[in-house]
């Protein structure tokens, strides 16, 4: 009689372990995906600011290239800001939409690199800051 309530128990106490362990694990596998889909929102707005934050520096460089001063140096520094603000994004720009991040790289680069050259070309970089403007303001409402 002894063994039977030993066999018994033991049998209770596995089946309890293992029903534990099985609830986890589901619990777990639903907590992943929310975890997935509440980590997607954040690199969403994350995207927006960071895009926002180019928009302003490449609409302060416009001003820039508009004036008759020689200013060269200050169009510098917003190269590298632009550069700066672009690259906390980039790699998240490119996974979620990479034909979009192609696009807006075709025009932003060449901005960038104009605008930390020594001798600055400012009918070039209008043109430039214009078609990247365009494209991140695109960009932007698709978002």
């Amino acid at each position: 009689m002894r063994k039977l309530i030993l066999y018994l128990g033991a049998f209770l106490l596995l089946g309890a372990v293992l029903t534990g362990f099985t609830n986890n694990a589901e619990q777990d596998a639903t907590t992943d995906k929310s975890n997935e889909l509440q980590s997607e929102k954040p690199d969403k707005a994350e995207i927006q600011e960071g895009v926002s934050g180019v928009i302003a520096k490449v609409k302060e460089l416009q001003k820039l290239t508009e004036e008759r001063a020689d200013n060269t140096d200050e169009i510098n520094e917003l190269g590298e800001a632009i550069e700066k603000n672009w690259d906390s994004i980039e790699k998240k720009v490119e996974a979620s939409h990479p034909e979009d991040y192609k696009n807006i790289e075709e025009s932003l680069y060449p901005l960038i690199a104009t605008a930390k050259k020594d001798k600055v070309n400012k009918t070039n970089l209008r043109t430039l800051s214009l078609e990247t403007l365009d494209k991140l303001e695109a960009f932007k409402q698709k978002l």
